[in-house]
């Protein structure tokens, strides 16, 4: 069992040992400083309005039912007035299972508009990880590590742009 540990150790300092040489880079700058980036953006917010007017226009509806309902409800024998409160629960329901599926069919519908570009920018990233004998390649982006040994790793945000024609 000694043994065991001792070979373990041993293999985990000689592993630890090892360099790598890595670069790293802001996906996301890269990202948005594609010019087709802009134009994914407007073609979303364009898709966003349309789903935000059928929204309004359904709880437009759904108010007037409802003050309908506020308004008229002493009038009508109990039976009548829990198949009208029902129905606003309907309504309810319907609404937000709606706004979910928008917010669903949003956050596709830019994953398939980004993918291109992701794809674009991911091609290049591997090039230039084999071109410069980089191990791998980190993504900066929301601070997703403590610390960047730059004696180790190199910076290939700006290697990227250039590949892909971004103006710096």
């Amino acid at each position: 069992m000694k043994r065991y540990i001792l070979i373990s150790l041993a293999l985990v300092s000689m592993a630890v040992s090892a360099q790598s040489k890595f670069g790293y880079v802001s996906y996301g700058e890269i990202l948005k400083a594609l010019p087709e980036y802009s134009m994914v953006n407007a073609q979303l917010d364009e898709l966003q309005v349309k789903y935000e007017a059928e929204v309004t226009r359904s709880d437009r509806e759904f108010n007037q039912k409802y003050a309908e309902f506020i308004e008229e409800q002493t009038q009508f024998p109990d039976n009548i007035r829990m198949k009208r409160h029902k129905e606003l629960m309907e309504l309810m329901e319907k609404s937000m299972a709606f706004k979910d599926e928008i917010n669903s069919t949003m956050r596709e519908a830019r994953r398939e508009m980004l993918k291109p570009l992701r794809d674009k920018i991911d091609e290049v990233l591997l090039q230039i990880c084999v071109d410069e004998g980089f191990d791998y390649i980190l993504n900066t982006d929301d601070h997703a590590y403590v610390a960047i040994n730059p004696k180790r790793g190199k910076d290939v945000t700006d290697k990227v742009k250039k590949a892909l024609n971004i103006e710096q």
